[in-house]
């Protein structure tokens, strides 16, 4: 067994639209937390992918049809 473990992640740049207030408070919230805006939506993001219903419509083909928004390289 190694002595360390290493999950390598890969990110990619990605620009989104947010209404003005939400980009403020994602910037307050980052600045709180002391990580980056892009950390603060990535974690975000990680939580409603918890959810139930949307764990039940990743199942389903309506799923599997959804165009990619954000570009990998």
């Amino acid at each position: 067994m190694p002595l360390l473990e290493i999950n390598q992640i890969h990110h990619i740049s990605a620009s989104a639209r947010l209404d003005e207030s939400t980009a403020e408070q994602v910037d307050r919230y980052a600045a709180f937390v002391h990580a980056s805006a892009g950390d603060v939506v990535d974690k975000r993001s990680a939580m409603s992918s918890e959810r139930r219903d949307f764990q039940d419509f990743l199942k389903t083909p309506q799923a599997k049809q959804v165009p990619s928004t954000f570009a990998c390289p």
